[in-house]
């Protein structure tokens, strides 16, 4: 069984889960596979990663490959699935870091800012 390694820029963990239809069309679950989230984000030790790496077995990768979910999560860039282990922060380097749920900056704040509308600002 050879590794893979799921690459995330994603601030928050994720859970995907598929799904398949069962007696009178009641969706039941499958197979879920935790991804690590976190980028963006202090930890414990106040380090704010740039990306977080999930090493997943060949099952969980096509499983993950079916999910719609994580499809668009690798289509907007914020997922990458690699078969070695690399430096996270490397490879988010490449990556999508405008996740909606990240921790905004006081450079989110001023982007964000309706035109006209005064921001203050420590500088």
């Amino acid at each position: 069984m050879s590794r893979n390694y799921i690459f995330s820029t994603l601030a928050n963990d994720q859970t995907y889960q598929n799904w398949v239809a069962g007696d009178g069309g009641i969706p039941l679950p499958t197979h879920k596979v935790f991804v690590k989230g976190g980028a963006g984000v202090a930890n414990d030790r106040l380090v704010t990663p740039l990306g977080v790496s999930t090493e997943v077995t060949d099952t969980d990768l096509a499983e993950l490959e079916k999910n719609v979910v994580f499809q668009q999560h690798v289509k907007g860039g914020f997922v990458v699935v690699r078969s070695k282990s690399a430096d996270a922060e490397k490879v988010a380097s490449d990556m999508n870091r405008a996740d909606k749920s990240a921790p905004l900056t006081p450079a989110n704040i001023l982007d964000q800012a309706p035109e006209g509308m005064a921001v203050a600002t420590n500088g």
